[in-house]
């Protein structure tokens, strides 16, 4: 069966839709900590929070819970990139954003439903993406990350800990933790496939 497209309305409609979709991949991340950028934007930090996702979690990773971490920082398109820190200074903006957010999602056709497990998960992952890239940069020499990887660690060990799908986070959190205060002991397999990304 042909499952081309018939008319240019249809044809329109799918590249106005791949242009708003796509638009949010080039959303540069950290406008308001340029020292962290490192030229990351929501596509390679996409990318790498679905890796994430997929090589801790790989029982849990459902096309849904990729999909929605696929999407989850689209909206940025629109709204912009609010810092986390904002986010939890000011809890009515972050409502407001969230509302927002979901409203736009909604108008792309990307509003994923996911479990509430795996709604955390994809909280861990796009947090833990953060930690990763942080002592990326701590590894190249950057000191300035070393505060926003501590944030980030413990953000998600006062959301998270004790839940069972933070487990795996949580042994990558404490190998990095504990590699910063002795450089040379060895990382595991996991967190190396992790340090490469």
């Amino acid at each position: 069966m042909d499952t081309r497209l018939k008319t240019q309305s249809q044809r329109d409609a799918n590249l106005r839709a791949l242009h708003s979709r796509l638009k949010g991949g080039h959303v540069v991340r950290y406008h308001t900590r340029p020292e962290l950028a490192d030229g990351q934007n929501v596509a390679a930090h996409t990318w790498r929070v679905m890796v994430v996702i997929h090589t801790l979690w790989p029982e849990q990773s459902t096309k849904n819970l990729l999909l929605h971490a696929l999407y989850h920082d689209v909206a940025e398109a629109e709204v912009g990139d609010m810092p986390a820190t904002t986010k939890w200074k000011y809890p009515e903006l972050n409502n407001l954003m969230r509302r927002v957010e979901s409203e736009y999602e909604s108008e792309l056709g990307v509003a994923i439903p996911v479990s509430p497990d795996e709604q955390k998960i994809a909280d861990i992952a796009d947090k833990l993406e953060l930690v990763l890239h942080c002592y990326r940069l701590m590894q190249r020499g950057n000191g300035l990350a070393k505060d926003v990887f501590h944030r980030g660690c413990d953000y998600l060990e006062s959301k998270y800990k004790g839940h069972p799908v933070f487990v795996p986070a949580q042994e990558v959190i404490n190998e990095l933790t504990q590699s910063i205060s002795k450089p040379a002991k060895p990382l595991s397999a996991v967190l190396q496939r992790l340090h490469q990304l």
